[in-house]
């Protein structure tokens, strides 16, 4: 039991429960991060969660440790302890400040599916109220509590305890997570409950045959599942990029988490990694848990190379025919998000709450104000992109605000007003004439733009922003060549790479007829036939300054030169970095292109150079 003093990382309240009048007195601890070595805490914590009308792995000890492990430079931990007269934990809450400490949330939000105050539902009002009268105390005006499940007990205490406390409280419905019911599924005729889909089972089955037997494994000890999360990240990342997205498991944290979190649960048998193999290859992989009488579909994915078999459909086929042979479970939770896939298999539901508490009235009606704008604008496509765009451009203001200050923030903003009315662009073009040998025995190669290379790319520049931004365009055009390969396009990618496997630079070649150059919103003739066009370049911020620009134009050129063809290259006039690299690189300006625009006119001048 902790003692009533104050500690560097712990503060003891007693009795703040009662200044706000909840219906019991509990004792109140409040702790500034989870003590890993009390192993009293960890029992109580998980016995408390296993009393819960409806248990979830979310709620654990083993759960926020995760969470703490992996995210401490940005999450600040309150860990709200609430104890009775008998000295017995009866309830606690897993809340954490921001980096600022001026926002609170659950501990969980951005990792956990369902997240709640801990306790009976006789202690939920007490519980809640408790922790509401401190976070006030503390100065903490506004609260956002997401994946509140909308049939927990905390919903009613949280509206009765917000107007104790004097914080206006906003419920919105957040998520349906769908769920599969064994009750309901159909049954055979022995009477046990068949899983939709095993028809797509045997069909894949039939078309892999000649790789190899199809598998099921479901690995829980952590020495199993160790070797697996390597190749079930890269898969993951290598999937939401063919997709156009940026997988979270991009992100360093993630990775942490993940890791932490398998450690974790693995020791008291929660954690369940589920693979389907063909032969000795995996195709589809599913990061989940067992928890109580669910198992809980977390995060899965599969190679995309199958992906007309639907991989990942067998494989959830499996789980749900696995899961309802062991007898304590009763169904399967698919959590967050409405893919398309969950509806096939679900026959049951349960809904989530997005929370919003704020002292400020005027707060409290503008974030009402927020969320009824966008719920109309995502009726309308067209309007849902502007309203994407015009956020995307005011957290770029934002962010630059903060970074460059007011005086050159408000520069920078008058010059693009000024430049969407009038602009006069000069692009450089230059055909490469004094090549430089290819610098092979530096230790660095090229490598083919592909999935897997982005992957690569995207997990080794997780915070850059411009990188990620990049790699998304490279994506794209990945998608739109392999929806074109009847077409005639040459379009390649090619990225400069050590032998530690770092990503230095990338760039892209394609023919220079009919290529379409943004810079002047408009074409160009050819200056020669075969003529090959090197464009779209970009080192991420990690590499910049190492003077990869260079070697990897030569690079690239050496193989275009092998092809029998000509090389080119252009810049506008104002990046002074890409035109040292272009002449530095042994490219000389042929001609220049102006371009002269007013609102939607403009007008294109070619000139050449001297």
């Amino acid at each position: 039991m902790y003692e009533g003093k104050t500690f560097s990382r712990r503060l003891v309240l007693y009795g703040f429960a009662n200044r706000a009048q909840v219906d019991r007195n509990l004792r109140f601890v409040l702790l500034r991060e989870i003590p890993e070595g009390d192993a009293n805490l960890r029992q109580q914590w998980d016995a408390l969660v296993a009393r819960m009308d409806r248990p979830q792995v979310f709620y654990t000890w083993e759960w926020a440790l995760a969470v703490q492990r992996a995210y401490h430079s940005t999450l600040r931990p309150l860990i709200f302890l609430a104890y009775d007269e008998d000295e017995s934990l009866s309830g606690l809450a897993a809340i954490a400040l921001d980096a600022e400490g001026k926002q609170a949330s659950f501990l969980c939000a951005t990792t956990g599916d369902y997240c709640d105050f801990i306790s009976s539902t006789n202690d939920r009002f007490a519980l809640v109220s408790g922790v509401l009268a401190e976070l006030c105390k503390q100065g903490i005006n506004d609260i956002t509590l997401t994946n509140l499940p909308g049939d927990s007990a905390s919903v009613a205490a949280l509206q009765r305890a917000s107007k104790q406390n004097h914080c206006h409280c906003f419920m919105r419905t957040a998520y349906e997570c769908a769920q599969v019911s064994f009750e309901r599924l159909e049954r055979g005729k022995d009477g046990e409950p068949l899983a939709p889909g095993k028809k797509r089972i045997r069909r894949l089955a039939k078309a892999v045959a000649a790789e190899g037997s199809v598998q099921f494994v479901h690995s829980r000890a952590w020495d199993g599942v160790a070797p697996i999360l390597p190749g079930f990240v890269r898969a993951h990342v290598v999937r939401f990029l063919e997709t156009g997205r940026i997988s979270n498991l991009a992100s360093a944290h993630r990775r942490v988490f993940l890791t932490e979190l398998s450690q974790l649960l693995s020791t008291p048998g929660w954690l369940v990694v589920s693979r389907m193999n063909v032969g000795d290859r995996t195709v589809a992989w599913h990061y989940g848990f067992q928890f109580h009488d669910t198992w809980f579909w977390y995060q899965p994915t599969f190679d995309s190379s199958l992906q007309k078999h639907w991989p990942g459909f067998c494989l959830l086929t499996q789980v749900i025919q696995d899961a309802t042979e062991i007898p304590e479970l009763t169904n399967i939770d698919l959590g967050l998000g409405s893919e398309a896939y969950k509806a096939k298999f679900a026959n049951a539901s349960r809904g989530t709450l997005y929370v919003t508490l704020h002292r400020s009235l005027v707060m409290h009606w503008m974030e009402i104000a927020r969320y009824w704008v966008a719920k109309a604008v995502r009726k309308h496509p067209s309007t849902e992109k502007l309203a994407d765009a015009l956020r995307t451009g005011f957290s770029s203001f934002r962010a630059r605000l903060r970074t460059q200050g007011v005086k050159q923030t408000m520069a920078w903003a008058g010059k693009r007003v000024l430049g969407s009315v009038w602009a006069r662009d000069e692009v450089y073009f230059y055909e490469m004439t004094n090549a430089k040998p290819a610098l092979q025995s530096d230790g660095i190669f090229l490598k083919a733009i592909d999935f897997d290379t982005l992957a690569t790319a995207a997990l080794q520049n997780p915070e850059d922003e411009g990188t990620l931004a990049y790699l998304l365009r490279c994506a794209n055009r990945l998608r739109k060549d392999d929806k074109d390969k009847h077409k005639e396009d040459d379009s390649r990618g090619f990225a400069l790479s050590n032998q530690a496997g770092e990503l230095l630079h990338f760039t892209w070649a394609g023919r220079f007829e009919n290529f379409f150059w943004s810079e002047l919103n408009s074409g160009l003739p050819s200056p020669a036939p075969g003529a090959v066009i090197l464009f779209d370049s970009w080192t991420p911020i990690s590499q910049r300054g190492r003077g990869y620009y260079g070697p990897t134009l030569g690079l690239v050129v050496a193989k275009i030169r092998e092809e029998g063809k000509r090389s080119w290259g252009f810049s506008a006039s104002t990046n002074t970095s890409s035109v040292k690299g272009l002449e530095k690189a042994g490219f000389r300006r042929n001609f220049s292109v102006f371009r002269y625009r007013f609102l939607w006119w403009q007008k294109i001048i070619q000139k050449n150079a001297l």
